[in-house]
């Protein structure tokens, strides 16, 4: 919906670490090292890590971003 996008946090992503084991996988956001799970802010939430993408979710919508 507009009012969730227009409301979604910036972020600037980079050295993603992606493994075939999840507890291995690692994603910096904002300077800050993240794995799935990981909340970013109350409303922001890393859900997972894949090979060249990854999954937040924000206030219950979830949304890729490509890296």
């Amino acid at each position: 919906p507009p009012d969730i996008q227009r409301d979604l946090p910036k972020t600037a992503e980079g050295a993603p670490m992606y493994s075939a084991n999840a507890a291995e996988r690692l994603l910096i956001i904002n300077g800050q090292v993240y794995r799935e799970g990981d909340k970013l802010s109350p409303d922001l939430a890393l859900k997972q890590i894949r090979l060249k993408s990854a999954v937040l979710e924000f206030r219950g919508y979830r949304y890729g971003i490509d890296y």
